[in-house]
Formats: C-alpha cells, structure tokens, sequence
C-alpha cells in the first residue's frame, strides 16, 4: 500500500526483500538491465533512467539528476521489477474501472490524476502535447491530443485529451495495457498514472517556478 510514511517504509522494506529473493537475471525480462556490478540495475522510467543498488537499497536517477526519486516512485519501481518479470503487455488498453477494485476507486483515482489533467491544461492542449514529446511520448491519433508514455518498459499507459469549447468542458482519459494489474497492483496503478501526471506537469510550461509559494 502507498500511503504516510509508515506504509512507505514498511512496502519499501518488503519491496527491496522481494527484489532480493529473485535471480538478478530475471529482471532483465522486465527491461531493465544489469549492470557490471550484479548488485547494480537500470531501468528507464518514463524519461529517466534509474539507477538501483540493491547492496545498498538505494536510488537515483543517472546523468546527475538531482532531483531524488521519490518515496512512492520506489515503491512502484520495486514492485514492477519483481511483478514483470513473467509478463509481457498486449497491446490492448483499457480504464482503470477494469482492474480488480477499479471501479470502487475510480472516483479517487479521477480526481488526482484526469481531473488535475484538466484543471491544469484546460484549453492548452499544445502544452500538454509538447509535455508528452519531452517524456518521449509516441503520437496517437484519439482525441484533441493523445500519446502513449512507457511509464516503464513494459506498461504503457495512454493519456488522451479533447479540447472542449464554450458549451463542452476540455476532458481526458488515461488507459493501461490490461495485462499491468498482472504486474502491479490496482492501487499502484493509481499512483503511477498520479506520477506521470506530475511528470507532464513538471515538463510544460505550467509547473510553477520555485519560490511562487
């Protein structure tokens, strides 16, 4: 579970224990790779590469990101690794009501992830179009705007934006390859898609300049 401080550190405590009971070759199957050091893996995260030391249990982003990879992050970065390895994705997208217990959550998930879409690029769209391209998004033909970020190398997930008028609000909608609740758990997916939604944020022009609160 994802939560305060507590549930953080108990899931990374279980999470980096997961990590380790697994052949460190296994999870190159989940896109990640090894490195000279077998403590020592890379994965790609959206449009980072992470740098994890299991001898050590700690993380980093490569090329001197200062920026430290965030307490949920880790969490979702250790659970993938483990929950992948086995898995491949289909191709097929869906919404985040066809998890198990997606539709009892969804008004939660809505309201931190397509809500704050809205809200934040309303009727910019090229802002947001031009935030996926920095994340190395692939162009889709839905929508206004649509893209597909590989938040990890194998669950994509799908942002989809249309521009709404003076009658009809601006609205959004993000999806998943549906084999990720094979991979991750549903409420892991709501905090990924939270992640990549403050990732888009950070990437365009609406981010707030530090100071300006």
């Amino acid at each position: 579970m994802i939560g305060g401080r507590n549930s953080h550190d108990d899931a990374l405590r279980v999470g980096w224990d997961s990590l380790k009971e697994c052949g460190i070759g296994e999870f190159s199957l989940a896109g990640a790779t090894v490195g000279t050091d077998a403590s020592q893996l890379k994965l790609k995260v959206m449009d980072r590469v992470c740098r994890i030391d299991l001898s050590s249990e700690r993380m980093s982003y490569e090329d001197g990101e200062r920026e430290d990879v965030s307490a949920y992050l880790r969490i979702l970065t250790l659970h993938y690794l483990v929950g992948a390895r086995d898995k491949s994705p289909s191709g097929v997208m869906v919404s985040f009501r066809e998890f198990e217990g997606g539709a009892l959550y969804y008004s939660a998930f809505k309201k931190r992830t397509i809500d704050v879409l809205t809200g934040t690029f309303g009727d910019d769209a090229d802002s947001l179009r031009r935030a996926g391209e920095r994340l190395g998004a692939t162009t889709l033909s839905s929508g206004s705007v649509s893209f597909r970020v590989k938040f990890f190398p194998k669950l994509p997930v799908d942002v989809l934006f249309w521009l709404g008028d003076e009658e009809v609000p601006s609205s959004a909608n993000i999806l998943f390859d549906e084999t990720a609740g094979k991979m991750i758990a549903t409420e892991d997916l709501s905090a990924l898609a939270g992640a990549l939604c403050i990732r888009l944020i950070k990437s365009s022009s609406k981010a707030e300049p530090v100071g300006s609160k």
